[in-house]
């Protein structure tokens, strides 16, 4: 313990410090034997304790010690001779103790310092919490077991327009804003804080003669450290500012912060409220803008803001009274229309948001734009509550957006059927990732000028476990919007090339693969990288894989489209047009393309020996395709008229039932050693 000692008479110094020293051995002590001195030192130094010769007569003594309790926050202890006597009110006043020199003991020094240590971090806490108490914002009284008011901080003088000498020492019921009436609430207040129990109560008082406010109350019971009531902390909040704020955020939490449109919860509770009525014909219209984000995207977010206020007036103000419009969130809204007289009405209004209310331009900071909304109506059945109309409104909006945007479709049960077996579907896709529930399928294509095998397209299938095999026809759109397309491409493209790997080394005189991509597997930057790793992984050359792509992927963007096609192109690896027939593809467009095959889908195959316009299709491609230097496969061929027909049209490649179903690995190479002879 590292002690300073004040003392002016030398004497008296060695003597306690000899005493001390003797005493124990973990005392260091300095000396300063004035206070000019001891000042500096305490500046300068890291006191546990200060023990001061004490001289009540001299004024000097006086002065420093006010000095010392305005910064020294460590025990300080007096030191007095037998004839000397200390003042009461002076100890309690500085917060410190005396001893006698002459009884001065080591272990009476140490009991003196831990009960003024703990003295002290009392008297702080104190201090802290009345700079809290005199600058709190809100109502705060001290009051004893009586309800007898000790101290009240100024918020609450201020708020009552009370006198401190008005209030102070008087029961808190007898107070000028209190009321007789308050009595009662108060006592039982008090009673439960006397009990040791925290209490809440709402009690009014009087800002003036006529002016009320009601405030909410706590009562807080404050012990010692022998667990015996000391105070009650009382504190009050306004409760009309907060139940404005309360209704403030009321608004905002059922409203939406742009538009000022009631936000979708409180869209329900009309809704409810309206089905409660029995308002049997209640139709909820779901809109979605169609280009809002692309608004959002190219102009910023301050226009598309703007677009929104505008487009809510446009419909607000095209609305009858009593029917309601709400915004969900970035381009949605909903409507709700009560006591419709006929359907036609609702139908009627859907087709006017987009031919006339949308259909007027819009100026957007120099930009003029036209825009139009898909939209999903719902009519309100005995059946449906009110969360399940607005999802019926949902499923018929996005049913709206697939068919094209720019539409109103109604809800029937079929879609929420369908809706709900796809959502079922996209669980399955999920499990089977982990299941490993996809299979490849295989199918030979045939040279018809020899009758030779030269290449296999592969089809990956999903193998569900209840329903078999379905067709990646049903799923691949569901795989692009979750995001799986990717790994499963790539797990697609890995097993095809090894599976190649094995009919080659197996004998089969197998040119190449053929693997249909998606929009988003051709759209991955990574698309190139993977395919060279997993052709050098499987030992393959890049003369043996094919790419099958549909017209509607290369038209999405063409110019991109023809850079990667002639990344894969110049390293040998094959491009195929799928399906070709059904989609759009300018002939200006298809020449740009860096292709090697056409392949004619099978609807025209089907009917070229029945149909003339299938046939002047089919035949009138063949020749297109080699006048632009391109090979043809004709898929779905079923029959030998039909491959005996396309062989005398000069076609190159079939496949079909004709030669083989789809089949699996194992059975394909069964197949192929079989037809090879």
């Amino acid at each position: 313990m590292h002690i300073l000692l004040i003392e002016d008479d030398a004497k008296d110094y060695l003597e306690i410090r000899q005493l001390l020293d003797q005493q124990s051995s973990q005392v260091t002590i300095d000396w300063a034997p004035n206070y000019e001195i001891n000042s500096q030192q305490i500046e300068q130094g890291h006191y546990d304790m200060l023990l001061i010769g004490y001289r009540a007569t001299q004024k000097q003594q006086q002065n420093f010690l006010d000095e010392l309790d305005n910064y020294v926050t460590i025990p300080a202890i007096l030191l007095t001779k037998d004839y000397e006597s200390v003042d009461a009110k002076f100890i309690e006043r500085y917060h410190t103790h005396f001893l006698r020199k002459e009884q001065l003991t080591w272990s009476q020094l140490q009991q003196t310092y831990y009960h003024l240590s703990h003295s002290i971090k009392s008297h702080d806490k104190i201090k802290v919490f009345q700079t809290i108490f005199d600058n709190a914002f809100e109502f705060m009284w001290l009051i004893d077991s009586a309800g007898i008011l000790y101290e009240i901080n100024a918020a609450a003088l201020k708020l009552s327009k009370s006198k401190y000498s008005e209030v102070i020492k008087k029961p808190i019921w007898d107070a000028p804003w209190a009321s007789k009436k308050n009595k009662l609430k108060l006592t039982t207040a008090i009673n439960i804080a006397v009990s040791g129990k925290f209490t809440r109560h709402e009690i009014e008082i009087q800002k003036s003669s006529n002016n009320f406010m009601m405030l909410a109350f706590s009562f807080t019971p404050l012990f010692d450290s022998e667990h015996k009531l000391i105070w009650i902390l009382v504190e009050g909040r306004d409760l009309c500012e907060r139940r404005a704020l309360e209704q403030q955020l009321d608004y905002s939490n059922l409203h939406d912060q742009l538009t000022g449109l009631p936000n979708r919860h409180l869209f329900l509770e009309y809704l409810e409220q309206s089905i409660e009525n029995n308002n049997f014909l209640i139709a909820v219209l779901f809109l979605d803008l169609d280009r809002f984000n692309l608004i959002n995207g190219s102009l910023g977010h301050d226009m598309g803001d703007w677009l929104i206020m505008e487009i809510s007036q446009r419909l607000q103000d095209n609305l009858a009274e009593g029917n309601i419009l709400a915004r969900v969130s970035g381009g949605k809204f909903l409507i709700l229309l009560e006591n419709i007289e006929n359907l036609s009405t609702v139908n009627q209004l859907a087709i006017n948001i987009n031919k006339e209310i949308l259909a007027l331009p819009f100026s957007l900071d120099g930009y003029s734009t036209v825009n139009s909304a898909s939209i999903g109506i719902a009519y309100h059945t005995k059946q449906d509550d009110a969360t399940t109309l607005l999802r019926n409104a949902d499923i018929a909006m996005q049913r709206a957006k697939s068919k094209g945007k720019s539409c109103y479709v109604i809800f029937n049960r079929g879609m929420y059927d369908k809706t709900i077996s796809r959502l079922q579907i996209e669980t399955d896709l999920h499990q089977a990732i982990d299941r490993k529930d996809f299979v490849l399928l295989y199918q030979p294509q045939i040279e018809l000028s020899t009758n030779e095998m030269v290449g296999i397209e592969t089809l990956i299938h999903f193998r569900h476990p209840n329903n078999g095999l379905i067709s990646s026809i049903n799923f691949t759109p569901l795989l692009e919007e979750t995001g799986l397309i990717v790994p499963i491409g790539e797990w697609t493209l890995e097993t095809a090339c090894n599976q190649l790997r094995a009919y080659l080394n197996a004998g089969l005189p197998v040119e190449r693969i053929a693997i249909n991509l998606s929009v988003h597997q051709f759209c991955n930057k990574q698309l190139l990288e993977t395919v060279i790793k997993i052709i050098e992984k499987s030992e393959l050359t890049p003369e043996h894989l094919e790419l099958e792509l549909t017209e509607s992927l290369l038209l999405e963007d063409i110019n991109s489209a023809i850079r990667t096609l002639n990344l894969f192109k110049n390293m040998g690896i094959g491009i195929t047009i799928d399906n070709f027939g059904t989609g759009y593809s300018p002939l200006t467009c298809l020449k740009r393309f860096p292709l090697d095959r056409i392949k004619i889908d099978d609807s025209f195959i089907k009917g070229i020996i029945s149909s003339p316009e299938d046939t002047a299709i089919t035949v009138a491609t063949i020749e297109m395709a080699h006048a632009l230097g391109l090979t043809v496969v004709a898929n779905g061929v079923s029959t030998e008229e039909q491959r005996d027909f396309l062989l005398d049209q000069g076609c190159d490649f079939a496949q079909g039932d004709l030669y083989s179903d789809l089949l699996e690995h194992e059975d394909m190479l069964k197949w192929g050693i079989d037809f090879v002879g």
